[in-house]
C-alpha cells in the first residue's frame, strides 16, 4: 500500500521485535509450503469461508482487519491470498536498509520482499490467522496489471528484482508449493494461480480490492478475481474494499487521520465527490468494538516498513474506523 504516487507506477508504466516474530513464524510457515510431502505431490488447498485477496501484503489488513477479526471469532476458515510481495517499493527498501534509491540493486528489493512477507505473518497472526492459511502467489509487484493483460504469453520481468517468475523468500511461492516449479510472469501462469486458489478454496465469500481502485495492481487483483470467478462458475457472495481513490491522496480515507469512534464518510474537494468511482453510501458496513479497532491498528503498525516512512503513518492511520464498508459485486 502506498498513499502518495511512488516512483515504481512511473517506472513500470514507462517500460526489530517485528521481524524476529516474523522470521520464527516464517520458518514455521516455510515447513507447511515446502514440506517433503509437496515434492512428488503437487499440494492442495483444503476449503475455507472467507478468502481475501490482497494485492501487497497489508491491503487486507487496511481493508477487512475487522471482518477477519469477526470471522476467526465466530470459528470460521479464513485464507488470505498475496498476489504480490511488494517488493517494487523503492522509498520503503531505501529507508529499511538506508541506502540512496538510486543504489539500490535486486538484492535488496528481495530483501524488501523477505521484510513484507515476514510483516504480513505478524499482522495475520495478531487477527488470528495462522501461517498455513496464508498463500503467496509471488507476482511481480508494479507491473501485475502488465502481467494480467500481456498477450500470447510475452513474459514479464521485474523492473526492481528483475525476476520474472514466481518465488517466496520466507514462505514458498503458491505455484512452487502446488506444482514444484517457479510460474513465469504469464497471464496464463497468474490466471491459473487465480483459477486454483478459488476453486479449492471454495469460499463462502470472497474479499478483494475494487476494480475502481487507483492503484495498477489493486485494479489488476479484482480483474483476475473476476476472470477466476467466471472460469469456476463461482456463486458465493462478493464483496470489494478500497484503498487508493482516484483523485488526491489527502481526500481518502476520511476522516483523514485514525478515528476508531467515527464512521468512514464520504466528503467533497475541489468540486469532486471522495471516494470517487464508487457509489455512496457503500452497499455494507461492518461495525467494529473499540478492541477490534485497536488490535486493527496494531495489524497496520506490524507492516514496518510501510508504518516507519513518516509520510505514511497518517494516511495508513486514517483506515482505523468505527467501521469497515464494502460493496457488492457489480
Amino acid at each position: 500500500m502506498k498513499i502518495t504516487i511512488p516512483r515504481r507506477w512511473i517506472l513500470a508504466g514507462a517500460a526489530g521485535a517485528l521481524l524476529l516474530v516474523g522470521a520464527y513464524v516464517g520458518f514455521r510457515s516455510r515447513l507447511v509450503f515446502a514440506s517433503p510431502a509437496t515434492v512428488s505431490t503437487p499440494g492442495h488447498l483444503s476449503p475455507v469461508d472467507i478468502l481475501v485477496f490482497s494485492p501487497h501484503p497489508d491491503d487486507d489488513v487496511l481493508g477487512c482487519a475487522g471482518v477477519i477479526q469477526q470471522a476467526v471469532a465466530d470459528g470460521k476458515q479464513v485464507r488470505v491470498v498475496f498476489s504480490t510481495l511488494g517488493d517494487a517499493y523503492t522509498e520503503a527498501a531505501s529507508a529499511m536498509l538506508r541506502k540512496e534509491p538510486n543504489s539500490l540493486t535486486e538484492t535488496d528489493y528481495f530483501e524488501l520482499a523477505k521484510s513484507r512477507q515476514q510483516e504480513a505473518i505478524t499482522a495475520e497472526g495478531l487477527l488470528g490467522v495462522p501461517p498455513e492459511n496464508l498463500v503467496f502467489l509471488g507476482y511481480p509487484d508494479g507491473v501485475l496489471a502488465r502481467v494480467a493483460t500481456a498477450k500470447s504469453n510475452a513474459m514479464v520481468t521485474s523492473l526492481f528484482t528483475h525476476r520474472s517468475s514466481t518465488y517466496g523468500p520466507v514462505v514458498t511461492d503458491y505455484h512452487s508449493w502446488a506444482h514444484d516449479r517457479a510460474a513465469p510472469y504469464y497471464r496464463d501462469s497468474v490466471l491459473g494461480d487465480f483459477v486454483e486458489v478459488l476453486q479449492q478454496s471454495a469460499p463462502e465469500r470472497v474479499y478483494v480490492a475494487d476494480g475502481a481502485d487507483a492503484h495498477p495492481d489493486h485494479a489488476a487483483t479484482f480483474d483476475l478475481v473476476k476472470a477466476a470467478m467466471a472460469q469456476t462458475g463461482y456463486q458465493g457472495e462478493f464483496r470489494t474494499f478500497l484503498v487508493h481513490s482516484h483523485g488526491s491522496a489527502d481526500e481518502w480515507p476520511w476522516p483523514h487521520a485514525a478515528t476508531p469512534t467515527r464512521r468512514y464518510e464520504q466528503h467533497t474537494a475541489g468540486g469532486k465527490s471522495f471516494p470517487a468511482d464508487v457509489p455512496w453510501p457503500p452497499d455494507e458496513r461492518v461495525a467494529l468494538t473499540p478492541e477490534q479497532a485497536e488490535l486493527k491498528r496494531q495489524a497496520i503498525m506490524a507492516h514496518a516498513s510501510q508504518w516507519n516512512l513518516p509520510e505514511n503513518k497518517i494516511p495508513l492511520g486514517a483506515f482505523v474506523k468505527a467501521d469497515e464498508i464494502f460493496w457488492s459485486n457489480r
